[in-house]
């Protein structure tokens, strides 16, 4: 078309884009498809939580387990070693014990038997400077074995601070009325106790005797049982 200049006019129509047409159906399955995506992702987050909890509780379980089989087996080494001990009459330590020599093997402890006269205070002294302590008893068991053991007098830990004070073993607890009493009386200034023939007896401090030492020991030497 010609204007009155003469110059041509150019009549152009802006055309808008055509809209694409969305099927209906198939937004609804991409949305079913990603809803069915995230449900399993889920699923498969909750089933490793599931294994790894299982896991965790299964290594707890074999743990216990091994404990209480190692438990078993020190208890029958234990029991076994103390009865090659007995039967050779602790003449000579057998290589399963776990003491030192010289020191004599029963239930969980080490027993050291020493004839030095010694007072009180100096034989806790030797028995804390070999790592032990005076001796503590606290079970009839124990009672019939030391009797066994020895008929010679020897100092426990047994000691109080003054004459009106209780008496205590030296970790400060008080010995059992059920299991045996101090023989004698004790007058003022005897503080200090000893083992004889099954009893105990107060004593001065000053006094010099033998000992006896206690520690606990180790775990018998299974590669040494036969």
């Amino acid at each position: 078309m010609q204007d009155e200049d003469g110059y041509v006019t150019l009549n152009i129509k802006t055309q808008k884009p055509a809209l694409t047409s969305v099927d209906p159906a198939s937004s609804s399955l991409w949305r079913v498809m990603a809803l069915i995506l995230l449900i399993l992702c889920m699923g498969m987050v909750v089933g490793l939580v599931a294994l790894g909890i299982m896991s965790v509780t299964q290594q707890n379980y074999l743990q216990a387990e091994n404990e209480h089989l190692s438990g078993t087996l020190k208890q029958l080494a234990r029991k076994f070693c103390q009865d090659l001990l007995q039967q050779s009459g602790q003449k000579e330590s057998h290589k399963c014990s776990p003491c030192d020599i010289h020191w004599r093997y029963y239930g969980d402890s080490c027993y050291g038997f020493f004839r030095h006269n010694l007072t009180w205070k100096d034989s806790k002294k030797y028995c804390a400077d070999v790592n032990a302590t005076l001796l503590k008893i606290t079970t009839e068991d124990m009672l019939q074995y030391i009797s066994s053991r020895t008929g010679l007098i020897r100092w426990v830990g047994l000691s109080r601070q003054k004459s009106s004070d209780v008496w205590m073993w030296e970790d400060g607890s008080v010995p059992s009325k059920h299991l045996f009493t101090l023989s004698g009386t004790a007058t003022e200034n005897m503080n200090c106790a000893y083992f004889h023939n099954g009893k105990i007896h107060p004593t001065f401090c000053e006094n010099k005797h033998y000992l006896m030492c206690e520690r606990k020991a180790g775990m018998a030497k299974v590669d040494q049982l036969l």
